[in-house]
């Protein structure tokens, strides 16, 4: 199984990032499932399609797709999609609860669409993409629960016959259905948290999410300096991350897999290295983040039992104090975080405890 984020799609690159995870994922007799996030940009411009009910933004975010198809020559697919934009905007001033998800998760479904059109008409293989992935959901609209039982049911049942009739399924990641039938979207990075769950569902051998990142990374590198490449962290570790924003992923990404046998990597469609998340804990700290707004920030330290260490936890308290913060706290036994209320004491901070991390992971 395998995941495609947005920032990959991007104009005039589509093809050439699918070609290459179908050359490293689908190998001869396999089968291969592929949820794809939307175009980068494309939910932004949704939102704010809605927001301001202004149709302009619709068409600003399907002719990203139909610019594509044309672009690749999928004139079917192009004429199917102006289709949608006229559909998509109906909605704009429609002030109904789930119109906004309904709406918002087309970047999603046009993206499995063009990829879809992509592996049968270029690429040749045997592709069909799903209009929604078999994940059920309750009526939360925006950041919706998940309804587990009712959706590995639906997801094997559904998933049984499709792998067995085509080569690729294409699943648009970020939705799920209510129970009436209605799109609801599972939060910002939805798709990530969608891999996951078909991952768990369909007892999957291995996950691979494609990034343009190429992997975790010891720390942001538009807030540290020199961060490195994370080879191996273990389930724990980053779903801890994900909790704590160390990495943009939906903040149950990982949930769904603690305690399996799934073996994730993260990569590049480019790279033969990347991250992979395994069962295998090693207790050191691995990442440092920095979170929250301008009036209440946070700096956060991730390791397996981390919390537990009592040399970890008088290191980082000694660099802390420091900067006259003596307040750390155990989000769960992998994270250690400080408070912090002045950017630019957070800034200072989160570097000297990157570079202190830096020495563990060397």
């Amino acid at each position: 199984m395998s995941k495609v984020g947005g920032s990959l799609l991007t104009r005039k690159s589509t093809l050439r990032t699918i070609s290459s995870v179908i050359g490293r994922d689908l190998k001869p007799g396999s089968r291969l499932i592929l949820v794809v996030s939307a175009m980068k940009g494309v939910t932004d411009l949704l939102i704010r399609a809605l927001d301001e009910h202004n149709p302009a933004f619709i068409d600003e975010a399907v002719s990203m797709y139909v610019d594509e198809a044309l672009y690749l020559e999928l004139k079917s697919y192009a004429k199917f999609l102006e289709f949608v934009n006229e559909e998509l905007r109906r909605f704009v001033n429609i002030d109904e609860p789930w119109v906004k998800d309904h709406t918002i998760v087309h970047g999603e479904l046009l993206s499995s669409l063009l990829v879809e059109g992509i592996l049968n008409d270029i690429i040749g293989v045997r592709a069909k993409a799903v209009y929604e992935p078999g994940i059920v959901v309750k009526q939360e609209w925006g950041n919706a629960s998940v309804i587990h039982e009712l959706s590995n049911t639906f997801v094997r049942e559904r998933y049984d016959g499709l792998i067995r009739k085509y080569d690729v399924v294409v699943v648009p990641g970020f939705l799920g259905v209510t129970l009436d039938g209605r799109y609801a979207s599972l939060g910002r990075g939805g798709s990530d948290y969608t891999a996951s769950l078909l991952a768990n569902y369909l007892s999957a051998s291995g996950l691979t999410f494609y990034t343009d990142s190429g992997g975790l990374l010891s720390g942001d590198p538009k807030v540290v300096n020199d961060p490195v490449l994370i080879r191996e962290v273990c389930y724990e570790e980053a779903y801890a991350a994900a909790m704590v924003g160390a990495k943009k992923f939906h903040p149950r990404t990982f949930e769904p897999l603690l305690n399996s046998n799934v073996r994730m990597l993260i990569t590049s469609p480019w790279l033969d290295v990347g991250t992979y998340i395994t069962n295998k804990c090693i207790d050191t700290p691995k990442i440092v983040s920095l979170s929250g707004d301008g009036r209440s920030l946070k700096v956060s330290v991730v390791g397996y039992n981390a919390a537990k260490r009592e040399d970890v936890f008088s290191e980082v308290y000694t660099i802390a104090s420091s900067y006259g913060i003596n307040s750390i706290t155990h989000d769960n036994d992998h994270v250690l975080s400080m408070p912090v209320d002045d950017y630019k004491i957070a800034l200072t901070l989160v570097r000297d405890i990157h570079r202190w991390v830096r020495k563990w992971i060397s």
